[in-house]
């Protein structure tokens, strides 16, 4: 029998009121640590937790990082110091009416220097833990299917919208690259329009876009090391529209962006007649070309680079990089698939992150 004299009132409430630390983490060089403190909701329904900043030493009190938010998980130092967690809290630039699901846990990053927490991602199904990847500097990742992630549940058109999603790029883009034909050196290649029907390329084709590609065009070059790049221009219609018999935009549009680009010291040239463009790249006159259309550019660099093609995101916190080609569903399991794209993909990569190449150009 117990012994009743041992015997207390236990105030239940009174206990879940007692905050309570866990998930003790340090910085790598042992200067910060960083704890997870939970205790009830204001409201009394569910658990709220916060991070702290705790002195190694003990000189200093404990200082509080976040506030109270359903969800906040443990924090986890990134390699310049800064701070990995997720939360369900509502990012303040959307609002509470457009943060859709509001019990979706999104990924934060708290800034080394203090400050309000930035919104990452923020993906379907939530994220679950926030996980840092020390030591990454860039992401390669193999070929995806567009159906399979419009299927999946992401309202996007392709790879590169939804990697955007996850990191909330406003401004993004993709570039192709091969190693150029003329011996030294990259061919990159930047289109104006991407991955939509060809039907609507014309009415896209506006002067701020084609400027804005010729611009991208320059700066991956130069980024990727060619000092003064020299850009070569498609033209959207056959023989570059015969001064306007065959088209008009090329002296409606397309001249009028290579002569502003230009204006800003951009070395560009054209429109070249399309089917003349990628001979004059393949003999070394041009680093860079800038196409009107998806097939303009991919049929010509498949030709030229098929197994060494690569694509890099643009507009991205980090570095991303993929082999240029699909999926190829109809060889999976075969052992036919040929290794080389990946391997360029994961050589270029390492080259960019050397180059010290920053994705954000623009």
């Amino acid at each position: 029998m117990p012994d009743d004299s041992l015997m207390t009132d236990f105030d239940f409430d009174r206990f879940l009121s007692i905050p309570r630390v866990s998930a003790l983490r340090a910085f790598a060089d042992g200067s910060r640590l960083v704890v997870s403190v939970a205790g009830p909701a204001p409201d009394g329904k569910g658990m709220r937790s916060s991070l702290w900043s705790v002195d190694p030493e003990g000189k200093r009190p404990a200082r509080r990082l976040t506030r109270s938010a359903p969800g906040e998980s443990i924090g986890r130092f990134t390699r310049d110091g800064s701070i990995l967690f997720s939360s369900k809290r509502v990012d303040p630039e959307m609002g509470e009416e457009d943060h859709g699901e509001k019990e979706r846990s999104g990924l934060w990053l708290l800034p080394a220097e203090g400050g309000e927490p930035e919104l990452l991602v923020n993906p379907v199904g939530g994220v679950d833990d926030a996980v840092a990847a020390r030591g990454a500097d860039a992401v390669v990742f193999a070929p995806l299917n567009k159906q399979a992630i419009i299927r999946g549940g992401h309202r996007v058109r392709d790879e590169y919208e939804l990697i955007a999603s996850f990191v909330n790029a406003v401004d993004h883009d993709e570039v192709n690259v091969i190693p150029h034909p003329a011996g030294e050196g990259l061919l990159w290649v930047a289109r104006a329009t991407s991955h939509v029907p060809l039907r609507e390329v014309p009415e896209l084709l506006t002067l701020d876009r084609i400027v804005r590609t010729i611009k991208l065009a320059h700066g991956v070059a130069k980024a990727g090391g060619t000092r003064s790049p020299r850009i070569g221009v498609a033209a959207l219609n056959p023989h570059a529209g015969e001064e306007g018999a065959v088209g008009d935009e090329e002296g409606r549009v397309i001249r009028p962006a290579i002569e502003a680009s230009v204006s800003q010291g951009i070395d560009a040239t054209g429109p070249h007649p399309p089917d003349h463009v990628f001979r004059l790249a393949r003999a070394g006159r041009f680093d860079a070309v800038v196409a009107m259309y998806h097939d303009q550019a991919q049929i010509a660099t498949k030709l030229l680079g098929f197994d060494r093609g690569v694509s890099v995101g643009i507009g991205y916190p980090f570095i991303t990089v993929t082999p240029s080609h699909g999926t190829a569903f109809d060889i999976a399991g075969k052992g036919l698939a040929d290794p080389q794209p990946m391997i360029q993909a994961l050589a270029l990569a390492d080259q960019l992150v050397r180059s010290g190449f920053n994705p954000r150009l623009r």
